[in-house]
């Protein structure tokens, strides 16, 4: 009870300073329960607890050319992305050797990443190891770094921008829509989901990984993914009320392990292992397409062994299989690799 009031006057006393560092002994389960909080482990047994309600949204005003690039990888050069700005489209095949006869994997990171994080590093590894493709990873990293109020707030100009340049892409360079799938973690789904509006939902696949659910409204589509973002919305939910969010987003929505904690995991105070395996699940499945699952209403008749006889569908893998719907659920292993069949 003591460390409760402890941090009570710490948080009354810094209203002014929204973001609050924290170790690991002063993390109650109050703060961990109060959507109020969103906590960020910066280090190893130091989180950044930032208060939603007094942080202060600081939207960009900067030009979206400098604060939005893209880095093109192809299977000749899978290594060193080339950037590019949204300026010099009509470089881009000279520039880096994008083949528009390809298909193209977008890949768009979330919160505090940029394109070095792991989460672009693995899908795009993947992706280019089984797959005669172009990968577009984007990085928002000047606006994704700052704090989660203005990187949340931002996810609708940076979604139109990039659906911009994918529009451009179409029109100028005649690479069609349908040939481009778009992958985003985290508020990377958001953005996903907001290219996809751009783009009248023509893209013909968005794959949300772990939607990020902080300040997002169910019944507000406008800024976050739905499936009215592509012909169709496939996503993977990997840490509910968190900093995931379980909510049916997509025409097929699955959620190992529950979708809410994962196993192998520990602790997890801030939920970031859970959130990442998300990303972590679906560039596995690029390699081996092994992640089966089961139609079913809920986790608990999953569990129950409910659901056996019903309609199998793999998560992930590429291009996604297009003809599943509903809400799947399966089991992982502890660590990689995490597909059990």
């Amino acid at each position: 009870m003591k460390i409760i009031v402890v941090l009570a006057a710490i948080f009354a006393v810094s209203l002014a300073k929204s973001v609050n560092l924290l170790r690991t002994s002063q993390i109650t389960d109050e703060l961990i329960n109060d959507p109020r909080f969103l906590i960020y482990e910066v280090e190893e047994g130091l989180f950044e607890v930032d208060d939603l309600e007094t942080s202060v949204a600081n939207i960009t005003t900067k030009s979206l050319n400098e604060d939005v690039t893209f880095y093109i990888f192809t299977p000749e050069n899978p290594d060193r992305g080339v950037q590019v700005r949204a300026s010099q489209l009509h470089d881009i095949v000279r520039k880096t050797g994008f083949n528009i006869r390809r298909q193209t994997l977008v890949v768009i990171h979330g919160w505090r990443n940029d394109y070095t994080a792991p989460v672009n590093d693995r899908i795009k590894n993947a992706a280019l190891r089984n797959h005669n493709i172009n990968v577009i990873v984007v990085d928002w990293s000047p606006i994704a770094s700052r704090n989660y109020v203005t990187a949340k707030g931002s996810v609708l100009a940076v979604g139109n921008y990039v659906g911009d340049f994918l529009l451009r892409l179409d029109d100028e360079l005649d690479h069609r829509l349908h040939k481009m799938t778009i992958v985003g973690h985290s508020l990377g789904a958001h953005v996903s989901g907001n290219v996809g509006a751009r783009t009248k939902g023509l893209i013909t696949t968005i794959i949300g990984l772990d939607p990020a659910g902080p300040l997002f409204s169910a019944k507000n589509i406008n800024n976050r993914l739905d499936p009215t973002d592509a012909e169709y919305v496939h996503v993977i939910h990997t840490n509910d009320k968190r900093l995931g969010w379980g909510i049916k987003m997509g025409h097929a929505d699955y959620f190992p392990n529950g979708g809410k904690s994962q196993p192998g995991c520990g602790l997890d105070i801030s939920g970031s292992c859970a959130h990442a395996r998300a990303y972590k699940f679906f560039a596995e499945s690029l390699d081996n397409d092994n992640f089966s699952s089961k139609l079913c209403g809920s986790y608990s008749n999953f569990q129950k062994k409910r659901c056996g006889e019903n309609v199998p569908s793999n998560m992930g893998g590429f291009p996604i299989v297009r003809t599943s719907t509903g809400n799947y659920y399966l089991y992982t292993n502890k660590g990689s690799p995490f597909a059990r069949g």
